[in-house]
């Protein structure tokens, strides 16, 4: 109860901040293509190209860890949330076209990548060690709650008012909300002039050799082996639910569905990281999504179907923040954490870049999305048996 009471201010803060932040742009996203495209006349490949822009100015992410590390979390942290939510306001009030659109998007991604997990798990994970699970579980919390909410509302305003005022709500939202909450609620993380000698006594490693680390490695496919398949059908989630047979507010629906299973994924697996081995606790999770790839595949204009669908797909996403914030807090140590945390978050977003892709490409070669789902059931399976080899070191509980 102690890291509880100590750090509950950082928790709320980290999530109303990680609701608000480029992270939510990922979940709605799709919501603007139907309208963008009525526009361009660009196709779903297209739309996946630019997309993928976005995972390109993600790699940036090493340099934001390296600068939390180095130059503090909330000043970082803070001046992201601000650059982000001019950009919105610029794409808003831009003209579509496609240089200048794609220059933003990719703009979105490099200056975006600074209000990503790297911080919200950062800020949390620097509060909480007996308690880290739970903690990390419920900081991601409001995101999910803000994809369950904010979809079918937005998806209204475009519909109502067009997609630049959708980007003007993302805009107020950052400002008025996440900014804030980085100022007045998340802490600086006590100092702790023990845990990087303690770390690297655990890991048996220098300081600049992760990447030697079978660890590194073996979580760094996890996450590709997560994002490749994830990324690329929350890409094209309105999309692809329209191809299932539903219609625009049902796909809404769809991806607040999708939110919904994150929000339990989020909240039962950092309950369990906490009391059950967490390799097996993330084996698991990381299989659930597979079954909802194959009633995707294998079903056709059925809701309730689809709807269970997303939700599976949902539950691993939620997870995955969970999972690999862990794992890299676990086995690194915390004074490290922002630069080895950035590296894992470039191979995720490699496999972003290649998920979004692929999604839209196989779809303008075979008229449907069913090849990408079956291989997500590999990407998937992958994974999960991925994490049943990362080697903890045993917990330390930190006064």
């Amino acid at each position: 109860m102690e890291e509880w009471r100590r750090g509950w201010r950082t928790v709320l803060g980290a999530a109303l901040a990680a609701a608000t932040g480029v992270n939510l742009l990922y979940f709605v996203f799709s919501l603007f293509i139907p309208h963008l495209q009525k526009e361009t006349g660009w196709t779903l490949g297209e739309f996946s190209q630019l997309q993928a822009l976005v995972g390109i100015g993600s790699l940036a992410a090493p340099l934001a860890g390296w600068a939390m590390d180095r130059y503090g979390l909330r000043r970082v942290w803070a001046t992201g949330m601000v650059a982000i939510a001019l950009l919105y306001l610029l794409v808003g009030f831009s003209p579509v076209i496609p240089t200048l659109f794609g220059v933003m998007v990719f703009m979105t991604g490099l200056i975006g990548v600074a209000t990503t997990s790297i911080s919200y798990t950062k800020a949390v994970n620097g509060w909480f060690s007996s308690q880290r699970g739970l903690a990390l579980a419920l900081s991601a919390t409001c995101l999910s709650l803000a994809a369950i909410v904010v979809p079918p509302l937005l998806e209204r305003i475009i519909t109502l008012e067009g997609w630049r005022t959708g980007y003007f709500m993302l805009s107020a939202l950052a400002l008025l909300i996440g900014l804030p909450s980085i100022l007045f609620l998340v802490a600086d993380i006590p100092p702790r002039a023990s845990d990087h000698d303690e770390a690297l006594r655990r890991a048996g490693e220098g300081p600049d050799h992760f990447y030697r680390s079978a660890a590194f490695w073996l979580i760094a496919l996890c996450h590709v082996g997560i994002n490749t398949p994830a990324s690329g059908m929350l890409s094209q989630m309105a999309p692809m639910m329209l191809e299932e047979g539903l219609t625009s507010a049902q796909a809404a629906i769809g991806i607040s569905a999708f939110a919904a299973g994150q929000f339990f994924g989020r909240l039962a697996c950092g309950w369990l990281l906490d009391r059950v081995n967490p390799q097996r606790t993330a084996f698991f999770f990381t299989l659930i999504p597979a079954v909802g790839c194959v009633l995707l595949w294998q079903t056709q204009n059925y809701y309730a179907a689809a709807l269970f669908a997303v939700a599976a797909i949902g539950v691993q996403q939620g997870a995955e923040i969970d999972l690999l914030a862990y794992f890299v807090a676990r086995r690194f140590g915390l004074d490290r954490y922002g630069s080895i945390y950035g590296w894992v978050q470039v191979a995720g977003w490699m496999g972003t870049l290649c998920g979004v892709l692929l999604f839209g490409k196989i779809h303008d070669w075979t008229g449907s999305y069913d090849l990408f789902q079956a291989g997500a059931v590999i990407s998937y399976v992958i994974a999960a048996t991925a994490f049943l080899f990362v080697r903890l070191p045993p917990q330390r509980v930190f006064t």
